[in-house]
C-alpha cells in the first residue's frame, strides 16, 4: 500500500470539510494518522567525529604515560569504532558526546584541555557502549516476547568480558558476569534492568525510550 505524507492526509481532510459533510470513518482514520505522525519522536542525532588537528592522536605525558590529545579524542573514538570486532543491534548507531573533553566552554569543560586521557579509554568507551546496546536489546526483546532476539542479545553479551579492551584494561571482569551476564542467562531481568538503568543512560535515552520507565 502506498504511503501518504502528512500533507496529503491534511489535504484530504480539508476537502472533506469543504463538502459540508461530517467526517467518515476513513477520514477519522486519517486524522488519527496525522496525530500518530506528529507524536513520533524526533530522529536520533547523527554523530560527527572531528578529525585530529595535525593527525597525531597520541602524546607522551611527563610521567611517561601515553595519552590522547584532548582535541583528538573524536579521532581516537573513530579509530576504535572502525576496529571494534562486534556489531551493534539493529536500529542502534554509534553516538558519543565528547564535549566534556573537547569543548572550550568553561561551563561544559571547566578544566579546559588541561587533562590527560590515557590511551585505551577510547576502546573501553566503545566496548561499554556496545555492551549497553545489547543489554537494551536483550530487555526489549524479552519485554516483547521475542525469544529469538533475546537469545541473540544474550549470545553477544556473553562475549563481553573476552573483548580485547576488557582483557587489556579491566581487572574485575567477574563483576559483569555477576550483574549482567549470569542474571541474563537465568532470566533475572530485574537485575539486568537495574544495571541498564544505572550504567547505560546514554544508550537507554537515545535508543530504548520504552525502557526508561
Amino acid at each position: 500500500m502506498k504511503r501518504r505524507t502528512a500533507a496529503a492526509v491534511s489535504a484530504a481532510l480539508l476537502a472533506a470539510a469543504l463538502t459540508g459533510c461530517g467526517p467518515t470513518d476513513a477520514e477519522l482514520n486519517e486524522e488519527q494518522a496525522i496525530a500518530e505522525l506528529q507524536a513520533r519522536p524526533a530522529p536520533k542525532p547523527t554523530m560527527t567525529l572531528r578529525p585530529c588537528p595535525g593527525g597525531e592522536i597520541l602524546r607522551q605525558e611527563p610521567g611517561g604515560m601515553t595519552s590522547i590529545k584532548v582535541d583528538c579524542y573524536d579521532a581516537a573514538l573513530a579509530e576504535a569504532i572502525a576496529e571494534f570486532p562486534q556489531p551493534l543491534p539493529d536500529g542502534v548507531d554509534w553516538y558519543f558526546d565528547t564535549s566534556h573533553f573537547t569543548s572550550t566552554d568553561p561551563k561544559i569543560n571547566p578544566n579546559g584541555w588541561n587533562i590527560a586521557i590515557e590511551d585505551g579509554n577510547q576502546d573501553l568507551d566503545v566496548a561499554y557502549y556496545w555492551f549497553c546496546a545489547w543489554i537494551g536489546s536483550y530487555l526489549q526483546a524479552g519485554d516483547g516476547g521475542d525469544a529469538t532476539g533475546r537469545d541473540e542479545a544474550l549470545e553477544h553479551l556473553a562475549t563481553f568480558t573476552s573483548l580485547p579492551a576488557l582483557q587489556a584494561y579491566v581487572d574485575n571482569l567477574e563483576v559483569y558476569d555477576a550483574t549482567v551476564i549470569a542474571p541474563a542467562r537465568s532470566g533475572d531481568t530485574a537485575t539486568v534492568r537495574d544495571y541498564f538503568r544505572g550504567s547505560c543512560s546514554n544508550v537507554r535515552v537515545l535508543w530504548f525510550p520504552e525502557l526508561n520507565v
